[in-house]
């Protein structure tokens, strides 16, 4: 169904349910023995986070977009 929409009814619905809530989306790509996961809370974006399952992607994804939020800006 989400095929079918324009880009910008799910852009829209992903600031409504995801980024207006505090919550953070996750897209996991399966690489055949690996998956790479991203991690976005509608400020911030980390891609490229590894692992041999899916959680364990999520999880290096949700690691590294918290040490961003840490990190203090320049």
């Amino acid at each position: 169904m989400w095929l079918l929409l324009p880009w910008w009814i799910r852009e829209f619905w992903y600031w409504l349910y995801y980024y207006r809530r505090g919550k953070i989306k996750y897209v996991v790509w399966d690489y055949g023995d690996t998956y790479m996961a991203a991690a976005s809370d509608g400020q911030w974006t980390v891609w490229h986070c590894y692992g041999s399952t899916p959680e364990q992607a999520k999880q290096v994804a949700t690691y590294r977009l918290k040490q961003k939020i840490e990190t203090p800006r320049d």
